[in-house]
């Protein structure tokens, strides 16, 4: 049996595509020896969060040249999914990174970058809490500045 998961992947657009064009017989069976394809769901959880996991596994046993493997991997998922959470996500693991590297100011600097540009996805989708959220992590890093606009953003929204 094959299994294939729906949703944007090519794999299952091609077989929709073919079943599309194809059609079932009258007699119901499925054309092209599709036969014993299920197609199933796809996973619920965006990729982003898996890849923080692995970053946090790493950061976990110390292993910094893998946790930097496994950020810049959810950073790319982050980014891809299109949502303010993932970013801050791999924005808190970036920080962590810094912490370990001894305050490596490309982390934070990568962070920052990550923040600012949650908070404009977040003011997008009319999280106020979000980013509120992000003006916090601002404060943390010591950019009185820079969440003192952020929650400008937050307040436009009220």
């Amino acid at each position: 049996m094959i299994k294939i998961r729906w949703g944007l992947g090519l794999t299952g657009a091609v077989v929709l595509a073919a079943i599309g064009i194809s059609g079932l017989s009258a007699s119901g069976h499925v054309p092209f020896g599709l036969a014993g394809v299920v197609f199933v769901e796809p996973d619920s959880a965006p990729a982003w969060v898996g890849r923080i996991a692995l970053v946090d596994e790493a950061l976990g046993r110390a292993d910094r040249s893998r946790a930097i493997y496994e950020w810049r991997e959810a950073y790319g998922a982050a980014v891809r999914s299109g949502r303010p959470e993932g970013l801050i996500a791999v924005g808190d693991r970036a920080i962590r990174i810094a912490e370990i590297s001894g305050g490596s100011g490309y982390f934070v600097r990568e962070a920052r970058d990550l923040y600012l540009h949650a908070a404009h996805r977040a003011h997008a989708e009319r999280s106020r809490d979000t980013i509120l959220g992000i003006a916090e992590r601002f404060e943390k890093l010591g950019d009185t500045e820079r969440a003192e606009q952020v929650r400008r953003i937050a307040a436009s929204l009220s």
